[in-house]
């Protein structure tokens, strides 16, 4: 009988038909194909029963095959040499450090207390240590490999030597670390190919149910909105650290931005007043001119009217003095 998800392994299954298979599917898959490998193994015929003899040489007779050899050709001799001479140093230059390997530039200074101290001085752990290994290896490559004029400071400890399987371990899990990881927009066009492809489903004449592609986009909205609230989780605690850290320097910030207001305020204010003195000024100028100029005027009708008071009391003084003087004439007489 057959299944929509062909549970008995009918069909040759190159992998990418259990893409979107159930847990169930795949379950059936193995339990079938370990069926079809016990099947095929006990129909296997039985071995039969053999006595063998092995029969050691002698060691006159291998003596007598290496006095037979061939004398080895010098040049294939000095030509195997310098393969196992060049793999070596290949080796060699596989052990030293990136910077070595793509000959980047180095410095000339290297002060390894400094490095190490201000590695001490990372917040991180894991930077920490990076940054202590990345000093202990420029100080290496700088005293074993030293550059003209170069200078090392600080004692240099010798960097212990790592085996080659560990260096290559190493290097495979940097890599499974450091793999960029698909965009979302890639990941939902392969599942919409894959979800939209009946071949991939395991049998070309079967379709996805309707609930099975329900449960499928459940299955990505619900993982999509783990990420999402993981993502805002970290926003959170990221915004609340930076309000810890920043809280002091936003009220700092603040109260400079309110006594920069009240400044610009107050300045406004007396330029505005600068400008109505100066008005009041050039005005107060003009007026007192104006005031001069009056005043000038009354004090010359002043000093002419007593001179004319002056002139007139003068006559009348004179023409009484004459006519006391005749009285005094005639009464003698």
């Amino acid at each position: 009988m057959r299944t929509p998800r062909d549970a008995y392994a009918l069909n040759q299954d190159d992998g990418s038909s259990m893409a979107s298979a159930t847990p169930r599917d795949i379950r059936m898959h193995d339990l079938a194909l370990r069926k079809s490998v016990r099947s095929s193994l006990a129909s296997l015929p039985k071995p039969k029963d053999s006595e063998w003899e092995f029969e050691i040489p002698d060691e006159e007779a291998e003596s007598k095959s290496n006095d037979n050899l061939q004398e080895e050709d010098a040049a294939e001799r000095d030509r195997r040499n310098e393969e196992r001479r060049a793999a070596e140093e290949a080796l060699e230059l596989r052990r030293r450090t990136q910077v070595m390997q793509k000959s980047l530039p180095r410095p000339l200074l290297v002060d390894l207390p400094t490095m190490l101290s201000k590695a001490e001085g990372l917040s991180n752990p894991a930077e920490t240590l990076i940054a202590k290994e990345a000093a202990k290896l420029i100080a290496n490559d700088a005293s074993k490999y030293p550059l003209a004029g170069s200078k090392l400071r600080g004692k240099h400890v010798p960097v212990p030597i790592i085996d080659d399987e560990s260096l290559a371990n190493a290097r495979l899990l940097i890599l499974s670390e450091t793999k960029s990881l698909p965009s979302f927009f890639d990941i939902q066009n392969t599942f919409e190919s894959r979800s939209n492809n009946a071949t991939l489903l395991s049998l070309g004449c079967y379709d996805d149910d309707e609930e099975e592609h329900h449960a499928a986009l459940r299955l990505a909205f619900d993982s999509v909105q783990d990420s999402i609230m993981a993502s805002a989780e970290q926003g959170a605690k990221l915004e609340k650290k930076l309000a810890l850290h920043l809280g002091g320097y936003q009220k700092r910030q603040k109260m400079l931005r309110d006594k920069t207001a009240e400044a610009a305020d107050a300045l406004e204010k007396a330029r505005n007043a600068l400008s109505g003195f100066k008005t009041l000024a050039i005005s107060e100028e003009v007026a007192i001119a104006r005031r001069l100029d009056s005043l000038r005027e009354e004090v010359g009708a002043v000093n002419r009217r007593e001179r004319e008071a002056q002139d007139a009391y003068r006559l009348a003084k004179e023409e009484l003095d004459a006519l006391m003087t005749n009285g005094q004439v005639n009464g003698a007489h």
